[in-house]
């Protein structure tokens, strides 16, 4: 699946809203591996399990889809757009297992985790959500 990595067009909004973007995000990488986590077939060993007839795995339509919803300040097409970008980002850096470990890492520390906690354990992801976010 490419979505081109082109980043999406938030402008100025992008800028104030960089750091509460970012903690939009945390929530849904824990809601997308838990519910792709529930299916009958069991957790998800990659992006493309479960893909359906586009090619788009569970993952990643759990991700793009939870992403939109949590970006919905941006209108559909832009956060649509930012959302592709992010996980495209995400997919072409890093393996699925250390999106997982992201996921464990938001899930334990889910009501303390800061953008500086990020950047230190998980710069590739802040990088990717302000690349996207340009």
């Amino acid at each position: 699946m490419d979505r081109g990595r082109q980043p999406a067009t938030a402008g100025s909004l992008w800028a104030v809203k960089s750091s509460s973007r970012i903690r939009r995000i945390l929530p849904l990488v824990a809601v997308v591996l838990v519910a792709t986590a529930c299916v009958a077939s069991g957790e998800p060993v990659s992006w493309e399990d479960q893909a359906d007839a586009s090619g788009d795995g569970l993952v990643e339509r759990e991700f793009v889809a939870a992403c939109v919803e949590a970006n919905d300040d941006l209108g559909s097409v832009k956060a649509k757009a930012f959302c592709g970008c992010v996980l495209d980002g995400i997919q072409s850096e890093v393996s699925f297992e250390k999106f997982r470990e992201l996921d464990a890492f938001i899930d334990d520390q889910r009501d303390t985790v800061t953008r500086d906690m990020l950047v230190e354990h998980y710069g590739w992801f802040v990088d990717i959500s302000d690349d996207c976010g340009a």
